[in-house]
């Protein structure tokens, strides 16, 4: 495979690497004694949410 032909990705791998990232930055927040938002935990529990838009 070349880097111009295009790479097949599963449906269900992505979700399971986002859910594993945002426990991972849950944990590090909350060993800071940071607040953790809720869309954060809710793509850590499998839910498909985005984060805020930035309103600048």
């Amino acid at each position: 495979m070349t880097t111009t032909e295009r790479r097949t990705v599963s449906g269900g791998r992505s979700m399971k690497v986002r859910s594993a990232a945002a426990e991972a930055s849950i944990k590090l927040l909350e060993y800071d004694n940071k607040p953790v938002p809720q869309w954060l935990r809710d793509v850590a529990a499998g839910k498909d949410s985005a984060p805020p838009a930035d309103n600048r």
